[in-house]
């Protein structure tokens, strides 16, 4: 969508037209009323955020990029196009929900590579946000020149809960259209409304709307004024809509049926134009607001409704209180119905105080209007642009900034897909092209689970959501009655053997456990009833089936935080681990066996998590020394050399094997690093973990990556005489969990900080 125009630019980053989304509809009606006021001498540019659902919205030509949300990686390619598109001034129209990775924080690594000044509009201004939410705030203040707001109440949240400056503060108005003050009578015909009176709500339909209270304050209001119709205007939220489908309105609709309002109530199921919401607004007798939370800072149904001059009833949402303040409007309280119909019942019977409050309304949104709040944002723009500080003399307010995201492959599913079929995922590889001759096995399909819920929580792409489906139905079908689980299966789909291994048995649990934790809902129920029935089997185990369980343990514990018998089976395996790890280990020799073979970063990690969970000091020293042993063999200055399949390194052995050194290997460090990181706040954990991931890109022994670029699969394994050039699941599997894994750094951090990860997440929230 490149454009061959030269001028200079102003560029938009929010979601835009035709994606039905307020803020798409907001940024819209900015960037039109900009250009109302521009010279000539500039252009406007948007840079468009999609949901991979979108993906056959075909935008206008003003939309020169589109950014996969969810893509971390595409911010940073975003700026890259931004900085060689002769654009002075970026303005960023932010709300936690648009963007991607927790709280939004991938919008950070857009701001932090643009070389020219940012100015960010605040849709959404928390009083008590949580510490990751926070965070975001505090990083967009710094990186942003100047921040937009839209109240006063607004302005006081940015200087009192997030210390922003004031200098860099500007009110701006949420822009209305020019729409005549009208009387309603004169507009109802073009809507079979003549003689009735109209209450209209409009907007994108979802739970925190309140519609509920609003019918349930009809009643009395229907009992004097019979030809009373509420109008609720909008299509449901597209959000909503994918994750429980018309479910919301279907409940609105059985209750104003149940309240007796057939003939009261119009649902009107469609995102309209804004020429076609005018006319609505022009036939409303009364428009109302029933939202039930009061953080609201803003909201564009209300702005516009204020600027037709409509006689509004709100509940006291912060934007509803500065915006209905002097007599502009009627306050209620939340869920309250009584105080709503007393109030539609002394405006409609009161026409004297309806004009007062229609003048009120009108006179104050003039201030308000798209030409005034246009010419207002394209001076916010010109003054950035002139007092623009050099990006580079930033300060480095975020830890992030250690581990840049640039020079990473996109993640891509392709491979995976290839070597998937509607049975599972197949083993193994002749070059890219499955091998149909080995079959299944339930350790892939585990790894699987984890891939594809990674995935699916980064970029929320329904491809990944099939294939999460797909292995987690293999997972169910390979489990026994017993709940322990076959391993091998034939292409024919007949198991080859009676039960799988201890590692098989692992790695179940800590895929249905992932899945559990990070996967879509609609999987949660069946990843759980899997998981139990499997973990009555919960035995001794070897090292690295003992290790896999208890990362399953962990992740089920994200979800259930008070299940104190899980807690207690982790700490029988930490202690069992603890138990090895003495007998095996020497002064020069801190590991758990005689022999260091592979998958070994899985064993300190299992170590790690029964820390977090059980606070004991022993776990965490345990496995610091355990890594670091493994660090300290595998470096090489500039890379890694993993320890090799053809003879691995045993105690007393000068050298560890060369060759054939392996994919999960690289992904095992990668991975454990970054809980190390996360759980002792050591940069040279993140240091070590792009080293780890790097090796997959030729920063090995030999100098060649093992990274298809082009198929997005996986070499599996380095050998003397180079990369094996089959991709099978397990190599390609391993690439994309480093990946992934590389890419959600702060992820985990995030969670603690929401609050989410129990009684012992808010002490390790406190050393973070």
């Amino acid at each position: 969508m490149a454009s061959e125009d030269l001028r200079d630019a102003i560029a938009f980053t929010a979601t835009y037209p035709p994606r039905q989304c307020g803020i798409g509809t907001f940024t819209a009606d900015v960037v039109r009323a900009v250009g109302m006021n521009m010279d000539g001498r500039l252009r406007s540019l948007v840079v468009a955020l999609n949901e991979p659902a979108d993906e056959e919205l075909e935008y206008p030509d003003e939309v020169e990029y589109v950014l996969n949300q969810h893509d971390n990686t595409a911010y940073v390619r975003a700026a890259e196009f931004l900085n060689y598109s002769n654009v002075r001034a970026v303005s960023v129209q932010h709300e936690f929900g648009i963007f991607g990775g927790r709280d939004g924080a991938y919008v950070l690594d857009l701001l932090r590579e643009l070389r020219c000044p940012v100015v960010t509009t605040f849709h959404t201004i928390l009083e008590t946000p949580g510490e990751s939410q926070r965070e975001v705030m505090n990083e967009l203040i710094v990186l942003s020149n100047l921040l937009v707001v839209m109240t006063e109440k607004a302005v006081q949240f940015l200087q009192e809960v997030y210390d922003a400056p004031a200098e860099k503060i500007r009110l701006i108005h949420h822009g209305v259209p020019e729409i005549p003050l009208v009387e309603p009578d004169a507009y109802k015909g073009q809507f079979e409304m003549e003689g009735r009176e109209v209450i209209l709500t409009f907007g994108l339909l979802s739970p925190g709307k309140g519609i509920e209270y609003a019918l349930q304050a009809l009643p009395p209001v229907v009992e004097r004024y019979p030809n009373l119709c509420y109008i609720v205007l909008g299509a449901t939220h597209p959000n909503i809509l994918r994750e429980h489908g018309e479910s919301y309105r279907l409940t609105l609709q059985r209750l104003a049926r149940d309240l007796g309002l057939q003939r009261n109530v119009l649902f009107t199921d469609r995102f309209v134009s804004r020429e076609e919401l005018c006319e609505y607004l022009k036939a409303a007798d009364i428009y109302v607001t029933p939202y039930l939370s009061k953080e609201q800072i803003t909201s564009g149904t209300l702005a516009y409704a204020l600027g037709a001059g409509k006689p509004i009833v709100s509940t006291p949402y912060w934007y509803a209180r500065d915006l209905l303040a002097d007599g502009r409007g009627v306050l209620v309280d939340f869920k309250d119905p009584e105080g709503m119909s007393e109030a539609f019942l002394e405006l409609l019977g009161n026409p004297g105080r309806l004009a007062e409050i229609r003048a009120r309304a009108y006179e104050y949104s003039r201030r308000m209007t798209w030409r005034e709040v246009g010419q207002d944002y394209l001076e916010a723009f010109r003054e950035a642009i002139s007092t623009a500080r050099v990006r580079a003399s930033m300060p480095d307010v975020s830890m992030r900034h250690t581990l840049p995201i640039t020079g990473l492959p996109q993640a891509k599913l392709d491979h995976l897909e290839r070597m998937s079929d509607d049975t599972g995922l197949l083993q193994h590889a002749r070059y890219t092209v499955p091998d149909r001759t080995h079959g299944y096995c339930t350790d892939d399909n585990a790894r699987g689970l984890v891939v594809a819920a990674k995935y699916y929580d980064q970029f929320r792409e329904p491809r990944a959501a099939r294939l999460l489906t797909t292995y987690l139905s293999f997972i169910a079908y390979a489990q026994r009655s017993d709940g322990m689980f076959h391993n091998f299966m034939s292409y024919d789909r007949g198991f080859e053997d009676e039960v799988g291994s201890d590692d098989c048995y692992g790695r179940a649990l800590w895929g249905l456990g992932y899945t559990m934790y990070r996967g879509p809902s609609a999987h949660f129920d069946l990843a759980k009833e899997i998981f139990e029935k499997a973990l009555i089997n919960l035995k001794t185990l070897n090292l690295r089936g003992r290790s896999y369980a208890t990362l399953g343990l962990y992740y089920y514990l994200q979800r259930f935080p008070e299940a104190d018998d899980v807690i207690e089976k982790m700490e029988w395996l930490a202690r069992t681990h603890m138990k090895q790890y003495r007998e095996a280990s020497r002064p020069d020799w801190p590991w758990f066996e005689e022999v260091v073979s592979y998958d070994n970063a899985v064993i300190p990690v299992a170590l790690f998590v029964a820390y977090e969970v059980t606070g004991r000091e022993e776990y965490l020293e345990t496995a610091r020394k355990a890594l670091d042993f493994i660090l300290e063999m595998c470096d090489r200055g500039n890379h890694i050399s993993l320890v090799g399949n053809e003879g691995w390194h045993v105690r007393g052995e000068e050298e560890p094997a060369a060759f054939d050194q392996q994919p999960i290997d690289a992904c095992g460090l990668v991975e454990t690093c970054k809980v190390a990181f996360r759980l002792t706040g050591e940069r040279r954990y993140l240091l070590c973990m792009r080293k780890a991931f790097d090796w997959f890109l030729g920063a090995n022994d030999l100098g060649q990556p093992l990274y298809d670029f082009k198929s997005g699969g996986c070499g599996d394994g380095l050998g003397a005489g180079g990369v094996n050039a089959n991709e099978g699941a397990e190599s390609t599997l391993s690439f994309l969990l480093a990946l992934l894994t590389l890419m959600e750094i702060f992820s985990e951090q995030d969670r603690i900080a929401k609050g989410t990860a129990s009684r012992w997440g808010h002490a390790l929230a406190r050393r973070l």
